[in-house]
């Protein structure tokens, strides 16, 4: 039978291990052999990850789902998502919601998709990401509030609104497909996936499939009230916003010397002048990921009688 690694953080508290063994029975009537080993940290994955045969079966929000992806760029194996986190970015995107374990009792049968995954390139190396990367109002406001301060949302929203009010509008550099442009910007976010972070749902109809990313570019001089920005970004109305200029690219390079730049939740600056300005390249692995998803549930017809 075919193997099915379980990775699933039990630190969300004590039914976490009951739900565990849930998970593993429920794999086991499917057929396959179950493996388990509780995942703590990130460094276990590495620990466990590269034995991986047959079937991961991820359980757990976009930052799990991340630490697993990041690790599996190229293996090859099948990833089964089952969200179990705040925002489920990925899940979303990717039509995956619901109750964990009715989830799982939908694995057979179901489609399988190739995805895309982000990379972010510096001179001195690469790292990967899922939901989107860039610089301006999502970076700034990681970079006030790191998510490891406790994933707050609201904490987040508030961030926003005191970064609002007074965000700061960037000089940028930018080469967009190979393409110069420059100018001050108030946000510049390639999106792979439809939303990053706390559910922005930036890029609603993002295709992460597709070899593109859905660009997004607020330049300063378009800067409507940043009620307008707060109100559609909450409600993912801000693709109707005609401040934001929209575009699909498959690569956006920005000069960087130090500011905040994100990859999904992770924030990347320093705070020591560079001595010279580096070009980060934000570019995508076309469908390096392999993602069974669950079966579809046959819509249910209302019954004329």
């Amino acid at each position: 039978s075919l193997e099915a690694l379980l990775i699933y953080n039990p630190n969300a508290g004590g039914s976490a291990e009951d739900e565990a063994q849930l998970f593993q029975k429920e794999l086991g009537r499917q057929g396959f052999q179950p493996i388990y080993t509780a995942t703590k940290h990130e460094d276990d994955l590495d620990r466990i990850l590269p034995q991986a045969k047959g079937l991961v079966v991820v359980v757990g929000g976009d930052g799990s789902l991340r630490a697993v992806a990041t690790r599996l760029v190229d293996r090859d194996l099948p990833i089964f998502l089952i969200p179990n986190g705040t925002a489920n970015n990925v899940g979303r995107t990717l039509g995956i919601e619901g109750d964990p374990l009715k989830i799982l009792q939908r694995l057979q049968g179901g489609p399988t998709r190739e995805v895309d995954m982000g990379r972010l390139s510096l001179p001195w190396g690469e790292t990967f990401f899922l939901e989107g990367a860039g610089c301006g109002l999502f970076a700034e406001a990681l970079a006030k509030y790191q998510p490891d301060d406790g994933k707050s949302f609201l904490r987040g929203i508030k961030t926003l609104v005191d970064l609002l009010t007074d965000l700061p509008s960037r000089p940028l550099q930018l080469r967009i497909d190979g393409v110069e442009e420059e100018g001050e910007y108030l946000l510049v976010e390639a999106m792979n996936m439809g939303a990053v972070g706390p559910r922005l749902n930036l890029a609603p109809s993002a295709d992460p499939s597709d070899g593109r990313f859905d660009l997004l570019k607020i330049k300063a001089e378009q800067r409507e009230s940043y009620l307008t920005y707060l109100t559609a970004l909450l409600s993912g109305e801000i693709e109707n916003l005609e401040s934001i200029e929209r575009a699909r690219v498959r690569k956006v390079e920005i000069k960087w010397n130090g500011f905040p730049i994100h990859q999904d939740a992770s924030c990347l600056k320093t705070d020591e002048k560079m001595e010279d300005d580096v070009w980060v390249t934000i570019d995508l692995k076309p469908k390096c990921l392999k993602f069974r998803l669950p079966q579809r549930v046959p819509s249910v017809q209302a019954s004329v009688a």
